[in-house]
């Protein structure tokens, strides 16, 4: 598409549009939880088998295969999307919340409240994966939606770098208390996102505001549309034709 004017990288510019990415970075650190958090633990503190370690992240991947389309099919405006962030913060927080209570109980209620744990935190990726969707391609412009695309990415970026180290910080060296804040952390950034949805609804930069109904033509009591007037005069015109056509003399 060709370009609209204006200034380069937009995208640096939409404070919304850059707070979102933040916010979806943050959420991000999640992808790791399975991989970084939850093994040292099974490993360590929980009394459950090693072989638990790969139910659990089969048990997660599965789920996110089998239900990512049903459940992306529910998100598909920015304010649904603000809402799924926050079901997503909030169902990050409750396997932070469990996997600590698996310490100290016999290994069959700790492999209960694991995978438990793991369901919900899958259903938190369901939500969280249709809520950056929905963000990072409705709210980019459709002249500069590579470039909107791209910055949504740091995001992502984001967690990767960060994200180990403060898994690992978090849940392994500080244990229990360490899970509680990384649960808090993933709320707080899920109720923060509704707020930065509107925000970049009431603050479009670089695209048009999102409008609420479409707009219906314009009507008058007396004639109707624009359309039916024109199929109206057409009418009368083609009968005038054929009266001229039938009288005497007319035209042949």
């Amino acid at each position: 598409m060709p370009a609209t004017g204006g200034p380069r990288w937009t995208a640096l510019r939409d404070r919304p549009y850059l707070l979102l990415t933040v916010l979806d970075g943050v959420m991000a650190i999640q992808f790791k939880v399975l991989t970084v958090a939850i093994p040292p633990w099974l490993a360590g503190a929980a009394a459950t088998p090693r072989r638990l370690i790969s139910a659990t992240m089969i048990t997660g991947t599965a789920m996110v295969v089998v239900l990512q389309v049903r459940v992306s099919r529910g998100v598909g405006s920015p304010v649904a999307g603000g809402h799924a962030y926050r079901r997503a913060g909030t169902a990050f927080l409750v396997p932070c919340s469990v996997v600590p209570l698996s310490a100290g109980v016999p290994a069959w209620a700790a492999a209960v409240l694991l995978i438990t744990a793991v369901v919900i935190h899958a259903v938190g990726v369901l939500w969280h994966s249709a809520a950056g969707f929905e963000m990072s391609f409705t709210l980019a412009p459709p002249h500069a939606t590579g470039q909107y695309l791209g910055v949504f990415g740091l995001g992502a970026g984001l967690a990767e770098a960060i994200g180990p180290g403060l898994l690992t910080t978090l849940c392994v060296t500080w244990g229990r208390p360490g899970r509680y804040v990384l649960g808090a952390l993933f709320a707080l950034t899920g109720m923060a996102a509704p707020f930065a949805v509107r925000w970049a609804e009431d603050h479009p930069y670089g695209r048009q505001p999102r409008l609420t109904t479409p707009e219906t033509p314009k009507t008058n009591r007396q004639y109707g549309t624009a359309a039916d007037i024109t199929g109206s005069t057409l009418h009368q015109q083609l009968e005038l034709s054929g009266r001229r056509r039938s009288q005497p003399g007319g035209e042949a």
